[in-house]
């Protein structure tokens, strides 16, 4: 069995894939194919994946894998949530919600703080929506919600016929990944002079 975990990002994946690390039998990857072309979509069976690129090419993973060897789990956070903490990451270099914002609403300006916080918000709920509308209608997978972590993992667990040590499980996800830097929310007059003249910082 192959399981991808679909999402947003933003919402705890790191520490889901942590945590996969501990089931039985199970290869587990956090964006192992990043920097990939050729082989984009090619795992191993018994591999569990988590990438939040994964919801642009579903289309080719639902071609590539069965229903019948595949589990998808949809790993969602309250989008508002989610649309702030990229919002505070707008300036990463490989930026996905900037790619969305230049690339597919087609700005070339940068945008002002309301601007961008609604093109996180859109972001966000564009992923959501084509995430469910990929799974409508198939019953090979779970919601794992962030608000309800360890409950939802261990029925994740059960769901998809999957083992591992429960309790060393519970710690790992009891810990968080990958946060926000709490330096991008002071903001210095410094800071708010660099913002003013990059292209990719916000004046937040």
């Amino acid at each position: 069995m192959r399981v991808f975990v679909l999402t947003t990002g933003r919402a705890a994946s790191k520490t889901f894939a942590n945590a996969c690390q501990l089931l039985d039998g199970m290869s587990v990857g956090h964006e192992t194919k990043a920097g990939h072309v050729s082989d984009r979509l090619s795992f191993p069976y018994n591999h569990l994946e988590v990438d939040n690129r994964l919801v642009w090419f579903l289309g080719g993973i639902a071609e590539r894998y069965s229903d019948d060897h595949t589990f998808y789990v949809y790993l969602t956070r309250a989008p508002k949530k989610v649309a702030e903490s990229y919002l505070k990451r707008w300036h990463i270099k490989v930026s996905g919600v900037r790619a969305f914002y230049h690339g597919i609403l087609m700005y070339s300006d940068k945008p002002e703080v309301a601007t961008a916080r609604q093109s996180c918000r859109l972001f966000v709920d564009t992923i959501n929506e084509n995430i469910r509308y990929f799974l409508k209608g198939r019953a090979n997978w779970c919601e794992v919600r962030v608000e309800h972590l360890h409950n939802d993992f261990f029925a994740f667990m059960d769901q998809a016929g999957l083992e591992g040590d429960r309790e060393e499980i519970a710690k790992v996800l009891g810990s968080v990944n990958n946060a926000n830097k709490t330096k991008y929310d002071k903001v210095t007059p410094l800071k708010r002079i660099a913002n003013r003249f990059s292209d990719r910082r916000l004046n937040l």
